[in-house]
């Protein structure tokens, strides 16, 4: 029985192939640029370097993908014109870099100097792990049934406080939104009187009772205690006090323990255990090795 050897077919290495461009300084001029290589053009001033780069190969490449998008969306973007030329085949969608005359400033970095720097601070804050300065753990995001999980861990019988930052407008007379948002940051200032007197009605029609500043804690049953709270620092509202034990997990988590603090903006529910006296980032789960921590958020758990 005879055999037939079967010949393999060569088959042209894939490369953009141009037949007789004359756009600009060229003069009916046929290349092969091959794919997945890096190709220089070279040559003197005027010999139709920028012509065969960017007139033909790019604008050619820009102008096909253009055109493969619906009416709608090339409306919005730069049309460009065919360019003289016979034939170009193997063409993908092109991107360019525009040429331009580099300005030197001392300060520049690599970044700044090529115009990536915004894309990467995207691309590190979206995409990128990010580890506290302090202690080196990783920041994360935790959820509510592994904050509760956590703390539930701790001795028994310890007490801690829910509570989250209360946040009060500060106004300055004769100044408004778009001449404050220019001036340059002051020091905090304490807020209007009848500003302070709604937040804090609002926040007995919600049910709460209690502030706490620096550790100790002003009732608003006692309105005297309260001329000692300092508005111009951070002040939380204490939302419920718990001790450390099995029946505490339906209280810490939403929405029997936090639904309250819902009509305040309470997004998500305090993601940290922070070490008071490291400073660790906000969202780490890890508690350092100081005494005191606290866990942070809206609404947030002291220990």
């Amino acid at each position: 029985m005879a055999t037939q050897e079967v010949t393999p077919v060569k088959t042209e290495p894939e490369a953009i192939r141009i037949r007789g461009a004359r756009v600009h300084n060229l003069k009916n001029v046929s290349v092969e640029i091959p794919h997945n290589a890096i190709t220089v053009i070279t040559g003197v001033s005027g010999s139709g370097k920028s012509s065969l780069a960017f007139d033909t190969v790019y604008a050619e490449g820009q102008r096909r993908y253009v055109e493969s998008l619906s009416a709608y969306a090339r409306q919005f973007l730069e049309r460009m014109e065919k360019p003289d030329v016979d034939e170009i085949s193997g063409i993908a969608p092109a991107v360019a870099i525009r040429q331009k005359a580099a300005t030197r400033n001392p300060r520049s970095t690599v970044a700044t100097a090529t115009e990536i720097y915004d894309y990467l601070r995207l691309l590190y804050a979206r995409c990128g792990q990010t580890f506290c300065i302090k202690c080196g753990t990783e920041v994360r995001r935790d959820t509510p049934d592994e904050i509760a999980t956590h703390v539930l861990g701790l001795t028994p019988g310890r007490r801690l406080y829910v509570l989250y930052l209360l946040r009060l407008p500060v106004r300055q007379a004769g100044i408004g939104p778009a001449q404050s948002a220019r001036r340059p940051a002051k020091k905090k200032t304490t807020p209007p009187q009848d500003v302070l007197r709604q937040a804090l009605l609002d926040l007995q029609k919600r049910g709460f009772n209690r502030l706490l500043q620096e550790g100790r804690v002003h009732e608003f049953s006692t309105p005297e205690t309260l001329l000692d709270v300092d508005f111009s620092k951070p002040v939380y509202v204490l939302v419920d006090r718990l001790a450390v034990n099995p029946e505490s997990r339906s209280r810490l988590m939403p929405p029997n323990g936090w639904s309250s603090t819902n009509d305040l903006n309470a997004r998500s529910v305090g993601s940290l255990i922070r070490s008071r006296s490291r400073g660790c980032f906000p969202s780490t789960i890890r508690m350092g090795r100081a005494r005191g921590a606290r866990v942070s958020g809206t609404p947030s758990i002291s220990i």
